[in-house]
């Protein structure tokens, strides 16, 4: 099955201007912006005349060597040269009618990664590889591997059927974290252990970004939306029948290899 095929992609069956994008950037993180609402702008101004003639615009975003991950489709309203006359500023417009396929459709772009704008009739009608279960946040990289934001962790806890790996990687291990607030770096470490392991902890952050932490607690008292600013990674993974003390330990020994007790989140 390729795109051309579903049923969101048929009105673009008889046109020959229509492009397929698949974004990738070393300086920028693409899943943020989308977050943020910066992607389109990003998107509009190009270094060359990439878009051609292009009506619109069919976007992804760079997954797994040849693969993309569909992000969205845009009309092309118009395009302007730069000041400098090095490059385009075009003016776009996202099309309706995609929602339920956003970060879900997962294709195969194929060898020619390099070539990332291609026309949708000649080599842009790519395979469909998957289509991703709704609410699904990413693959599961590894322990150390990943860093998540709140909205990722939330999307994630509120969804473990749609998240499994994560939900059955992280109930299997005690561990200690890392909370970290974007905005100032400070840093909170906290630990897991008992039933559930590390997803049952997060899972109350989940539910109260304070977690029950006091100086967490008095940041957002002051400025509560701060939460969205911060982001969660391990630190260290433990077996799960490891005892209460032992895994404290451990906590205790990255707090101070870490200052988070002198300059981080931790009171104690």
């Amino acid at each position: 099955m390729n795109l051309l095929d579903l049923k969101q992609f048929n009105k673009f069956e008889n046109s020959n201007k229509v492009k397929v994008l698949r974004h990738k950037s070393s300086r920028e993180d693409l899943w943020k912006l989308i977050c943020d609402g910066e992607f389109e702008r990003y998107q509009n101004e190009q270094s060359w005349n990439v878009f051609g003639k292009a009506d619109y615009l069919i976007s992804f975003i760079a997954e797994r060597d040849r693969y993309a991950k569909f992000v969205g489709v845009w009309r092309v309203v118009s395009k302007r040269l730069k000041p400098s006359g090095r490059g385009y500023f075009y003016k776009t417009e996202e099309c309706e009618g995609f929602d339920e396929l956003k970060s879900r459709l997962i294709v195969h772009w194929g060898d020619g990664t390099r070539s990332w704008g291609q026309w949708l009739h000649t080599k842009g009608n790519k395979e469909i590889s998957e289509i991703l279960p709704i609410n699904y946040v990413m693959d599961f990289p590894g322990f150390y591997d990943f860093v998540l934001s709140y909205q990722e962790l939330k999307r994630m806890i509120d969804n473990p059927d749609s998240n499994r790996e994560w939900h059955r990687m992280l109930s299997s291990i005690a561990g200690v974290y890392l909370i970290l607030n974007k905005t100032t770096g400070q840093q909170y470490i906290g630990s897991a252990y008992g039933k559930g392991g590390i997803w049952q902890r997060w899972k109350a952050y989940a539910k109260n970004p304070t977690g029950g932490n006091k100086l967490i607690k008095a940041i957002l008292t002051s400025s509560p939306e701060e939460y969205e600013n911060f982001q969660y990674t391990i630190l260290r993974v433990l077996e799960p029948n490891i005892t209460k003390d032992e895994v404290l330990g451990h906590e205790a020994l990255l707090k101070q290899k870490l200052g988070s007790r002198a300059f981080g989140l931790n009171a104690n």
